[in-house]
């Protein structure tokens, strides 16, 4: 997405890459066009409204605006659009860290552990930091299912050292834990539903470790059958994040100095610690009770063997109690070699808390060789950890202790920040290839914390735009919208920050797109607002703003004319030769005579309705001619799917469900979980009255992929509600929460017609 005047003025230019070419339409005159072209078919239909409605014989305007989800999956993306696509595989499942053996002074808590385990099914093993909850956990957890294929572990420290992981970030990291791919789940209800079908009768044990926050794991199932779930660390009670009392909870204590010192003749000679008793004594009851202290007292003997516990005792003294641990690591870090010091040094500045060898070697400017050398170094000396996938993380009382100067750390970081531009354009090449998925996986969390970086400087442009674009591609693919929106706000506050409008404008195009995927076309309308203010005058505009302006005004209203007009001039904008964005304009000109067909029928007015669907027909099979020719997957799952929309209009019943069975099957190649949802809830919504049961089954399996909020959203409501009547009172209620984004500002008549139906819900039965 860089453009001449802010790309990195050094080194030789960087050969274009299909998808980059794809997604960095840098220049002013067509900067935008990637994302308003995915709006374009968001602006298509929304279908699921319209079946409904259709079927009690009323047929109120269609939401057009409902088809952009995953839309931009092969509008824009090249190098996707020549591949088969097949649903991608789950991720392997990441079994326990190894034991610690032996588990001194714990014995009493290891069984409380257990017991609680098989008792409740759920257990808290909760401790401040340092006192051994982690190993405890994953003791426990190896008893209670030895067999590698039966352990989930996950540990939730994210790549922000001073904010804990969030709630959605902690449900992908378990999912991804237990082998579920993820699409769009990120509804915590739903997600401990899948964790629940995951470790159902398994046999298995799902530990989640360094938890800081209740609110990260209040929504995992409670029990379990035939498994068991451990959370260690220190979640905290407050007011407002309490800790349920019925929660099975071990709270793990200090040490017995006894205990201690047991653990400290682990690690040093015997007649080391008994040389002096009355030191040792005093040792253990200062500093030995605490594990990890215990450990790094340990170490540090054991590699001065002439220095005695009487004297490290008095030098410990010396100190305050709580930076015991910071005062041992501090006397390591003065016997590691110069090379593993800087290492260290940058690690401790970078704002991300992991990195890989590969990573850590572009902060360093060293090779991979050294970087290995220098953390085999400092993991030996107890100044980082190893942690998932070969990662490194800074022990956090290291930080302090270690210093990189401020002209040193400015070269590291472009190196860091350029290394993972150029990571993250390679493997968005590659996606969906299961290597590229395996990247971005370990990475995508690292790549937004880069892109949030605060007062970036101009070096950084290129390569911030390059990772935003990656992981529009990287999180689209993956149907993570939250994270999308992430990351565009991100790109918007570094453009701004370096006075770069275009890119600006990108970012709140992108902004507006992903607020009309999740239903909240007030801020799609603020969005869409800014970018258009980033161009001086409409003759000014490209053609993606143009597309987003149409989408955005069939979401808050029914002007039929000036949707039209964006239209035209959209299609006046396009560049010659963009078979997407013909397929594109020949969409939504059929969109428009749906809806036309729709007013004229909702009026009595039914053979100037009917005309308007036959032209939509012909409309939309040229447009699956262009989609086809130009290879867009999800351009002709949407021309399908629309076709097979007018058929069901036109009483063709099997051309309808043929084309709503091959729509699904596209949604699934390109990755579009949310078409295939809507293409359910119109499924659902044409079976007969003795089919209830199929029809709930296929509206409750759209709601799993369909966002909170938004139409097709209540209209599965109020479809499930009329297939399950005893529901209807939940349903209507969901139902309006769905459409709540809609009030107090301007809607289309499909909304408020949605809203009346639901608020009829009332006269239902409900309960069993």
């Amino acid at each position: 997405m860089s453009s001449p005047a802010t790309a990195p003025p050094e080194g030789p230019p960087r050969k274009s890459k299909p998808w980059v070419a794809a997604l960095r339409s840098a220049l002013p005159k067509n900067r935008n066009e990637l994302l308003v072209l995915a709006i374009a078919f968001g602006s298509s239909v929304g279908g699921a409204a319209l079946m409904d409605l259709a079927l009690a014989f009323f047929r109120p305007l269609i939401p057009v605006w409902l088809l952009i989800g995953g839309a931009l999956f092969l509008l824009a993306i090249k190098w996707l659009r020549s591949r088969e696509k097949v649903p991608p595989p789950p991720s392997s499942p990441q079994g326990l860290p190894s034991r610690v053996e032996p588990l001194i002074g714990r014995d009493a808590e290891l069984g409380e552990v257990i017991d609680r385990a098989v008792d409740r099914g759920f257990v808290v093993v909760r401790g401040v930091a340092g006192i051994g909850t982690s190993a405890l956990a994953v003791n426990a957890a190896w008893r209670l299912a030895p067999e590698t294929d039966r352990q989930y572990y996950a540990d939730l420290r994210g790549q922000d050292r001073d904010e804990p992981e969030d709630t959605t970030s902690v449900i992908e990291r378990v999912l991804r834990t237990l082998g579920h791919p993820l699409g769009s789940i990120d509804d915590p209800e739903e997600a401990g539903q899948e964790v629940f079908a995951a470790l159902r009768d398994a046999g298995g044990v799902l530990v989640l470790d360094n938890v800081e926050r209740w609110s990260q794991v209040e929504w995992l199932p409670r029990r379990v059958p035939g498994s068991w779930v451990i959370i260690a660390g220190d979640p905290k009670a407050g007011a407002d994040d309490p800790v349920p009392t019925g929660v099975a909870v071990v709270q793990v204590g200090l040490l017995d100095p006894r205990d201690g010192v047991a653990l400290l003749r682990s690690q040093i000679a015997t007649d080391r610690v008994e040389a002096d008793p009355s030191a040792t004594g005093r040792l253990a009851g200062l500093f030995l009770r605490r594990p990890a202290i215990a450990v790094g007292i340990g170490r540090w003997l054991a590699k001065n063997p002439h220095v005695t516990i009487a004297t490290l005792v008095a030098d410990l003294e010396q100190g305050a109690h709580d930076r015991t641990l910071q005062v041992l690591l501090d006397m390591q870090v003065r016997r590691v070699r110069p090379a593993a010091h800087r290492l260290l040094a940058l690690l401790a500045r970078a704002p991300i808390a992991e990195l890989g060898g590969d990573a850590a070697a572009a902060l360093a400017g060293v090779s991979m060789r050294e970087v290995e050398q220098a953390m085999e170094e400092l993991s030996h000396h107890g100044l980082v950890e190893k942690v998932r996938e070969s990662r490194i993380r800074v022990v956090e009382a290291a930080r302090a202790i270690v210093t990189a100067p401020d002209d040193e750390w400015k070269a590291a970081w472009q190196r860091l920040v350029e290394r993972f531009a150029d990571r993250a354009d390679s493997f968005a090449e590659l996606l969906p290839r299961q290597e590229a998925r395996d990247w971005f996986e370990v990475e995508d969390k690292a790549l937004l914390q880069i892109l949030r970086t605060r007062r970036p400087a101009a070096w950084a442009a290129g390569p911030l735009w390059r990772i935003a674009d990656a992981l529009e591609v990287w999180f689209l693919l993956e149907q993570r919208h939250k994270e999308r929106r992430e990351a565009a706000r991100a790109l918007a506050s570094a453009a701004k920050a370096l006075g770069d409008a275009d890119v600006r404008a990108t970012a709140e195009l992108r902004l507006c797109l992903i607020a009309l995927v999740l239903g909240e076309p007030g801020a799609a309308q603020e969005h869409l607002d800014s970018a258009a203010g980033l161009r001086e005058g409409v003759e000014s505009w490209p053609a993606q703003i143009h597309l987003a302006r149409a989408a955005t005004l069939l979401a808050t209203g029914d002007e039929f004319a000036a949707v039209e007009a964006s239209l035209v001039r959209y299609g006046q904008a396009l560049p010659g030769g963009d078979a997407a964005g013909q397929a594109t304009r020949w969409i939504n000109l059929a969109v428009l005579q749906i809806r036309r067909g729709q007013v004229s029928a909702s009026q009595g007015r039914t053979d100037e309705a009917n005309r308007l669907y036959t032209d939509a027909l012909g409309t939309l099979v040229h447009a699956l001619h262009i989609a086809r020719h130009a290879g867009d997957v999800n351009a002709e799952a949407h021309a399908r799917e629309l076709l097979a929309l007018v058929n069901w209009y036109l009483d063709r019943a099997h051309d309808a469900t043929a084309g709503w069975k091959k729509a699904v099957q596209l949604y699934a190649r390109s990755g579009d979980t949310i078409g295939q949802a809507r293409c359910q809830v119109h499924q659902a919504a044409t079976l007969p009255e003795t089919r209830r049961k199929e029809a709930a089954r296929l509206l409750r399996s759209a709601l799993r992929r369909l966002p909170a909020t938004g139409v097709t959203t209540a209209l599965a409501r109020l479809r499930l509600a009329t297939a399950e009547p005893r529901n209807a009172r939940a349903q209507r209620d969901k139902g309006l929460d769905a459409l709540s984004p809609w009030d107090g500002i301007a809607e289309p008549l499909q909304v408020t017609e949605i809203r009346r139906r639901l608020l009829e819900l009332d006269g239902l039965p409900s309960g069993p």
